[in-house]
């Protein structure tokens, strides 16, 4: 059996490899924005003043800083069992042993309404922690 392929067939795959790829950016680049800003729009209408974060320009994740006197960890806790709200202790990421106080949130995986809902929730756990 002969596998080889002609150039101009390689040539023809390679095209529509690469038109396709830019395509599949292009469209789960604007997925993601919209998890992204949807997420955004949640933090600032749900975080009790004090709490900041990130506006990210790419990636999966938005850093939020709480206040200096909370425990990303303590607050993991907290929410998985009074709001069903899991994240990242920002702790786990720095060899210094600061970032006691930051939390990591993906938008990756929830719809916008889920976000929305978690955000909700987790705002209101942080204002009262706070």
């Amino acid at each position: 059996r002969d596998l080889s392929i002609s150039l101009e067939k390689l040539g023809d795959v390679e095209r529509l490899a690469a038109e396709t790829y830019d395509d599949q950016v292009t469209q789960a680049a604007a997925h993601y924005r919209a998890r992204r800003d949807a997420m955004l729009a949640a933090l600032a209408a749900n975080m009790p003043e004090g709490v900041t974060w990130t506006t990210p320009e790419g990636g999966l994740f938005i850093w939020v800083t709480l206040p200096r006197h909370l425990d990303g960890a303590e607050i993991l806790r907290r929410s998985i069992a009074e709001a069903g709200v899991a994240f990242v202790p920002g702790g786990a990421f720095y060899t210094d042993g600061s970032g006691r106080n930051t939390i990591r949130l993906s938008y990756s995986l929830p719809t916008e309404a889920q976000i929305a809902e978690g955000i909700a929730r987790l705002g209101k756990l942080v204002a009262s922690a706070a």
